[in-house]
């Protein structure tokens, strides 16, 4: 048996809500684009962290995640390190769904 897909967050963010308010559980991984930290807006990396929950350092290369939430046409975007594993192991998961999982104690 395959072992699930899962990606996990540091913080329960907005961003990770469904329709009736709920956090969603699983969502499905639409594509995978690197970008540099410093090309970024102000204004996107507030969305992302949910005004400063999560810092980021000034530059860097990373990946923008972009998934579809079950149900709806909602898309939520998220930035992790853009390392060449952690690249592999997104990229073989586009198309594919994602549990959602939080660090331990959120």
């Amino acid at each position: 048996m395959e072992k699930p897909l899962v990606i996990k967050f540091s913080h329960k963010y907005p961003k990770l809500m469904g329709l009736e308010g709920e956090f969603v559980e699983e969502a499905k991984l639409l594509e995978v684009v690197v970008v540099d930290l410093e090309d970024l807006s102000p204004s996107f990396l507030e969305y992302d962290s949910d005004y400063g929950k999560f810092e980021f350092p000034e530059s860097g290369r990373y990946l923008m995640l972009i998934f579809l939430k079950p149900d709806s046409n909602n898309l939520f975007t998220t930035l992790r390190k853009g390392t060449e594993e952690i690249e592999h192991k997104y990229r073989s998961g586009i198309g594919k769904k994602f549990k959602i999982g939080f660090k331990p104690g959120i």
